[in-house]
């Protein structure tokens, strides 16, 4: 049996009209980083920042869209890179991948995971970023 994980292709918006997609949604992934849920929950948080500090549902639903999709768009693409490798079945690549992270010292790949893990709820003075 195969089951194959695919990622959901960028879409152009996470907004049309009133509307907003949050989670998987607007941004599926595959589970390579384990963030599917953690970036729903991002998606809920600053949602609800940013429709109580916008005067109206338009103007942060707006600002919600252009927030949201650079940071998920930037950790789907790490996800499916760590997933292509993952998924090498040649001797020789998963040979180099495996003594690449053996070689790697911890300290690097936490720091390669800072962009993701570093996030913080937006502060008031943040939730007026207007859409890109």
């Amino acid at each position: 049996m195969r089951h194959g994980i695919y990622p959901l292709p960028p879409l152009a918006g996470f907004v049309t009209g009133r509307a907003a997609l949050l989670g998987d949604a607007a941004h599926a992934m595959t589970p390579n980083l384990g963030q599917g849920a953690d970036q729903a929950l991002e998606d809920a948080v600053t949602l609800a920042g940013l429709l109580d500090a916008h005067p109206d549902v338009e103007s942060a639903l707006a600002a919600y869209d252009g927030c949201r999709r650079p940071r998920t768009r930037m950790i789907a693409r790490r996800c499916e890179r760590i997933g292509a490798a993952a998924q090498w079945h040649s001797a020789p690549a998963t040979a180099s991948r495996d003594l690449m992270l053996r070689m790697t010292p911890a300290s690097a790949l936490v720091d390669a995971l800072t962009p993701i893990l570093d996030w913080q709820p937006p502060g008031r003075d943040d939730l007026t970023v207007q859409a890109v």
